[in-house]
């Protein structure tokens, strides 16, 4: 009977300290884990050196877009024109204008706004009257013959009225010209005229008409002007 006593009491001894000890392990264990540093957050928190690469190639500028910037704001060519206006000898600084439809060039002088009539035609008109122009037409040499544009000039001016030829001192600003050839119409009631002239330079064969009238007198600084035309 003392046997079967002695024997109860070791057993639940037996039992306490095995539990123990695996509540022992099993706390190290998750205290160990608490400490061990997390790789996965660090991980996350360094940035690729890929991308980094990235953002340096889309923040640096690109050296043809800055000099395409610098090109475009270079400041345009003047020439100091002289021309006769009612009689008083005038110079005055023009700026060069380029057309927007077609191969030329031009010094404009001020007052004067060049702007596209038509397709193949541009018109360089006065700012203190509209009536007074100077329309201008390109053509490649290649194109067309100097002959042939002459002739539709010609035309064009028996139409317009009684025509006469300008003289060479008229048209003597028109320098290392190919070939050249000027006429003009007289409306005395009216005082107006209409001027037409057609010349060769550059590889341009250039058609002019003039319209102008006594009261602002700008045949003289329109013709000045169309003798700086040459090929873009």
């Amino acid at each position: 009977m003392q046997k079967k006593l002695f024997s109860v009491p070791a057993l639940l001894l037996t039992a306490v300290l095995v539990v123990g000890c695996n509540t022992s392990d099993k706390t190290e264990d998750s205290d160990a884990q608490k400490n061990e540093p997390s790789n996965t957050s660090t991980e996350q928190q360094q940035p690729s050196s890929k991308d980094n690469n990235v953002d340096d190639a889309q923040e640096t500028p690109k050296s043809n877009e800055t000099n395409k910037d610098n090109t475009d704001t270079e400041p345009k060519k003047e020439q100091e024109v002289k021309y006769v206006q009612k009689g008083v000898d005038k110079t005055e600084k023009a700026t060069e204008s380029k057309s927007a439809d077609q191969e030329y060039k031009v010094q404009q002088l001020p007052g004067f706004t060049l702007s596209q009539e038509e397709p193949g035609k541009d018109m360089l008109v006065s700012n203190d009257n509209a009536e007074v122009f100077m329309r201008i037409e390109t053509i490649d040499a290649s194109q067309s013959s100097y002959d042939k544009v002459k002739t539709s000039m010609q035309d064009y001016m028996n139409a317009v009225g009684d025509t006469s030829s300008l003289s060479s001192e008229e048209l003597a600003a028109f320098k290392d010209v190919k070939n050249i050839e000027g006429y003009v119409v007289h409306f005395v009631e009216d005082k107006e005229k209409v001027i037409g002239v057609v010349f060769e330079k550059d590889g341009l064969i250039t058609k002019l008409t003039i319209h102008d009238n006594d009261e602002l007198d700008l045949t003289d600084a329109m013709l000045k002007m169309a003798a700086t035309i040459s090929k873009k």
